[in-house]
């Protein structure tokens, strides 16, 4: 049967055009238009047609359609345009298209982004950019998360309950407005009428906002009906939840509280990070026409459930950001305690510190533990003092379960505090023979070391027998138990242990006892390591070991370093260390392989911190990892790559750090691989007494690399400059309490060249003096110096005077023979006669030397004055003359020592503590407020 043919004759009785409404199907029918199309029945086919083959019906509807009119072509492409091309994002559920997504990199997410406007929406999805986030094996506080998203939750419900009232208030508005325009006035006198629909009340706004979401575009028919005639003022949409939120009483909401305690406030702008490029481009962004602030992305997004949740992907770029900052090495130093208030400062060098959160514990050679805010550098309270020693290792946890600090000390104490209150809590006096080198506590135990070559072990919660906790005795080659500690290994149960031990021995044990001691080290026990049911301890005697903390088994023993370790990190993966033989090696726990071997200090490793970020389930990859790497070991030496000659030295071979070549590798069979894993974001970071710290990153062999090396005394200086230096004070306060022995009503002794007040003698400037150091100071550094002498010569005076008594006391009991009683021993009263007025010389001195301090604040507050003085008036000091005040100049002061002790990293910074008693940082975020908005939510590096 033929089919009708009908020839273009330049004409159309159709009265429809061409290119008609029903002539094609827009792209934008989509899927549903499609599935409403009318197919003709197959029936209606010729069944010549339906009997040829699909390469034969293709060339039979290609011939068909060449006879057909070129509109009608393009009508029936149209019409088979959805056929041909699906949009995945409108077809699929959001769940697949998520699972779909999650597979692309973040930059090529960001490249689907732009095709459309349901692709953008899918693609910076929040919980999708969660899961990159922690997919780079970055860790996420989700404490903090979940604070923040409640507390905006809670802002949108008053603001929802606002809206409604709000409604009813328009609604009365708009009644009052017909009414006005009912009765012929001119709807322009209305600032709030449709000829001021730039003019929009708050809460219209918020209104509608909270009920129909942003407007994208209004059409020229809806802009015409409500009077969109000219320009208007542009105004930014306000967010769907408020950024600070106000109870309906006029309060700050629990957000703002919670944004307040930690410490981020708003401030303008500095542009620093506007030139770093990035997978997210550049920093700039569209400014509005009436202003010229920069805004980030809101942190919050609206989800389907009308939740609230924190935006991922904001995060996500912020991190990204501060990563590039530590690749890049930008940074802003800053100093504790702040330099205005160099009084709060240690007076001696600072031993230990650990900081969390916005708080930060210090522990000193002075004695004393202080408790510093991080957000305004001051001191939270009086410091705490207690020990009688040097503080050499704390910990603390300022969690509401917790709320405490424990610290160690020379003089063998530990001494637990309230965190909240600074209340010292206990006191286990003689905790160790020998100083307290370290210390490491969990929801379980505290444990101890010392330089008596002992680790203990105690209970920080009270215990009973067949408890989860309680110590396992008896076990061979296990730790040693004091004797109220019940071996229960001869009992099968807990029945039978109820039923066999005595009332004494069911007693709880109370807290902070000790449960097991650790003796087999050779040397000092340096530094410990906690990792759930492990304890790792570095010793003097070259040896790492690991334990198990219940039975005090040693189950592993790494050696490799050449010196003394003087501290450990372990992960339950890897162990890291530093030692005195100037490097940082990485050791498989499981082998007691060294991987990786790290060379770039020059002094004693004296602290270290790594963080591997690893993603979540990688023991199995680091395995596979290694493997791979022995394989091609193992393929070089069947190939003769490696002579076979050669395997015998290969313990002997140079260490590196981390290579993964065939020809350098340090160990075989190890469960993690060279270098011991990791990920372009990994980081150790290591101080020295070589004054100088290392940030090592991954290369991309695998292989560790010096990133940057900061030095300690340039934080130093450029966070203010360096304190005194206490052997210098000391020095001073000696030869001043000489000098009051000698001259009671002598003169003021200042630092050299500084005018003293009108009619005090002046002392000629020192002739040793450096040429460097001849140069005018801030008169904070006055204060400061004039601080540290005034504490350094009341100590001096408080040390001589409990020598003095400790010297009499002795006498007291000494035999007759000693040459001081010869003079009067006929007369004991005589003698009492001469202790007393010795001791009341010793306190006239110290008078003298209080009084002498305040004389030296006096002073400083005056220069003080003429310095601000100096400064308001934009004076420079004039020329001294032969019979002027010399100029104001720097004492003769040696540069401290700037030995690195403690440091400890985060997210965003680098602290650390030294000989110097300020404590320094390094804080990458750079001074940004979106990196500083969003490092809150950046866990702790892992």
């Amino acid at each position: 049967m033929e089919m009708p043919f009908k020839v273009d004759e330049g004409y159309s009785e159709d009265t429809r055009s061409q290119d008609g409404g029903d002539s094609s199907i827009g792209l934008e029918s989509g899927v549903e238009e499609l599935m409403g199309l009318v197919i003709p029945p197959m029936g209606r086919l010729s069944d010549a047609v339906l009997t040829l083959s699909e390469a034969e019906r293709s060339e039979y509807v290609y011939n068909v359609l060449r006879t057909l009119r070129t509109s009608s072509i393009a009508a029936i492409v149209e019409r088979l345009r959805p056929l041909l091309h699906i949009d995945p994002v409108a077809v699929l559920p959001p769940e697949i298209t998520s699972e779909i997504f999650s597979y692309l990199s973040p930059s090529m997410l960001l490249e689907a982004s732009k095709v459309s406007r349901p692709w953008r929406e899918r693609t910076l999805d929040s919980r999708l950019w969660k899961q990159k986030f922690t997919a780079e094996g970055w860790a996420l506080d989700m404490e903090e998360v979940v604070q923040f998203e409640k507390g905006y939750t809670y802002s949108a419900g008053t603001s929802k309950r606002r809206s409604r009232r709000a409604e009813n208030h328009s609604e009365q508005r708009m009644q009052k407005r017909r009414a006005r325009t009912t009765g012929n006035e001119d709807p322009a006198d209305d600032p709030t009428g449709p000829s001021h629909p730039g003019v929009v009340p708050d809460s219209d706004a918020r209104s509608w906002h909270n009920q129909q979401g942003a407007v994208e575009e209004d059409t020229e028919e809806e802009r015409s009906n409500r009077g969109y005639g000219r320009d208007e003022e542009m105004r930014d949409a306000e967010p769907p939840f408020p950024e600070r939120g106000m109870h309906e009483n006029g309060r700050c909401s629990d957000r703002m509280d919670i944004r307040a305690s930690n410490g981020f406030q708003e401030a303008p702008s500095n542009g620093q990070g506007s030139s770093q490029s990035s997978i997210f481009g550049s920093n700039q962004r569209s400014k509005g026409r009436m202003g010229n602030s920069v805004k980030e992305p809101p942190l919050v997004q609206s989800s389907i459930s009308d939740r609230p949740r924190l935006n991922f992907h904001q995060v996500y770029k912020q991190k990204r950001k501060l990563e590039e900052n530590w690749d890049a090495g930008r940074y802003k130093s800053f100093q504790l305690p702040h330099r205005d208030h160099p009084e709060e400062a240690h007076i001696e060098c600072v031993y230990t510190i650990q900081y969390g959160g916005k708080y930060l514990v210090s522990g000193s050679r002075d004695r004393t533990l202080r408790i510093w805010d991080l957000e305004t550098q001051r001191l939270v309270r009086r410091p705490l003092t207690g020990h009688t020693g040097s503080v050499l290792c704390l910990q603390f946890d300022d969690s509401e379960q917790e709320d405490i600090i424990i610290s160690g000390s020379s003089d063998t104490d530990v001494i637990l505090w309230q965190f909240s209150t600074g209340q010292l809590i206990k006191k286990i006096p003689h905790a160790h023979r020998e100083s307290v080198l370290n210390l490491k506590f969990d929801s379980r135990f505290l444990v101890t070391c010392s330089k008596d070559k002992t680790i203990k072990i105690w209970n920080r919660h009270e215990l009973r027998p067949g408890d989860e906790n309680y110590p396992v005795r008896g076990v061979s080659g296990g730790g040693k138990c004091p004797a109220y500690i019940v071996d229960l290994s001869s009992y099968a149960s807990p029945l039978e242990i109820e039923q066999h031990l005595s009332p004494k021995q069911k007693q709880p044990l109370a807290k902070y006892n000790t449960i097991m001691t650790l003796d087999t080290h050779g040397a000092a026990v340096n530094a410990i390591h906690i990792y759930k049911d492990q304890l790792v301890s570095a010793s003097g005697d070259r040896s790492l070991k690991v334990w198990n903390i219940h039975t005090g088994v040693c189950t592993a023993m790494c050696m490799g370093h050449t010196k003394g370790i003087a501290c450990v990190q372990y992960d339950g993966k890897r162990i890291v260390s530093g030692s005195s033989d100037n490097t940082i090696r990485i050791f498989d726990p499981h082998t007691q392989a060294e991987v990786a071997c790290l060379q770039g200090h020059i002094k004693l490793v004296r602290t270290i911190q790594a963080a591997f970020s690893d993603p979540r389930g990688t023991v199995e990859d680091l395995e596979e990892e290694a493997r791979a790497v022995d394989r091609m070991y193992f393929e070089a030496r069947r190939s003769g790559a490696i002579p076979s000659s050669s395997a015998r030295i290969h313990r002997n071979r140079d260490r590196n750090a981390g290579s993964r070549m065939p020809g350098e590798i340090m160990a075989y069979g190890a469960k993690i691989p060279p270098g011991g894993g990791g990920n372009r974001w990994s980081r150790i970071v290591s101080g020295s007494y070589d004054e100088t710290v290392i940030i090592w990153k991954k290369a991309p062999d695998g292989r560790w690399v010096v990133s940057h090396k900061l030095r300690q005394a340039e934080a130093l200086r450029a966070a203010g400059g360096p304190l005194i230096a206490q052997s210098e004070l000391q020095h001073q306060a000696q030869q001043q309490a000489i000098g009051q022995q000698q001259h009671p009503y002598g003169p003021l002794v200042l630092p050299h060249n500084v005018p003293q007040q009108q009619g005090a003698n002046t002392f000629p400037p020192s002739t040793h003096n450096p040429p460097h150091l001849q140069h005018p100071i801030p008169a904070h550094q006055l204060v400061q110096h004039a601080m540290q002498t005034g504490a350094a010569a009341l100590q001096t005076g408080m040390n001589n005077l409990a020598a003095i008594n400790h010297q009499l006391g002795n006498n007291a009991h000494m035999p007759n023979h000693h040459p001081y009683f010869y003079q009067g021993a006929t007369n004991p009263h005589m003698l009492q006669q001469q202790l007393h007025a010795q001791q009341q010389a010793q306190a006239q001195m110290l008078q003298h030397q209080h009084q002498h301090l305040q004389q030296q604040q006096q002073v400083i507050q005056h220069l003080q004055q003429q310095h601000l003085q100096q400064q308001q008036n934009g004076a420079q000091p004039a020329a001294q003359g032969p019979n002027q005040n010399p100029t104001l100049v720097a004492p003769p002061v040696s540069q401290p020592n700037a030995r690195v002790f403690k440091l400890q990293f985060d997210a965003r910074r680098i602290i650390c503590c030294s000989q110097d008693p300020k404590i320094v940082g390094w804080d990458f975020a750079n001074e940004d407020e979106g990196i500083i908005e969003c490092s809150r939510f950046f866990g702790a590096p892992t």
